[in-house]
């Protein structure tokens, strides 16, 4: 019997950041100052999700280097761990 992949159980995606007005608001300031410097940044949360419900079990700011290699990556991880090894690995707390 196959192994039960997370990625039939979870599914991960960036979507614009969460949180108060405030923490949006400097959140773009400081993306808005690494541009000028010539960092260009993608401001996006690593969001994932059961695919059943769609209920949010992690959101973490994706804001170490590209946060489509993060995505990626995790995406990979998805299709290759189970889910308890998906939540180890990740520290997901649901």
């Amino acid at each position: 019997m196959g192994m039960d992949r997370a990625s039939n159980h979870l599914i991960a995606g960036l979507e614009e950041p969460s949180g108060t007005r405030t923490r949006r608001l400097l959140r773009r300031a400081w993306a808005l100052v690494r541009a000028s410097w010539g960092d260009v940044e993608i401001d996006a949360d690593l969001v994932i999700r059961r695919r059943a419900s769609g209920a949010e079990i992690l959101r973490t700011a994706a804001d170490l280097g590209d946060p489509h290699l993060l995505l990626e990556t995790v995406r990979r991880d998805l299709e290759t761990k189970t889910v308890d090894e998906f939540v180890r690995e990740w520290r997901v707390v649901d």
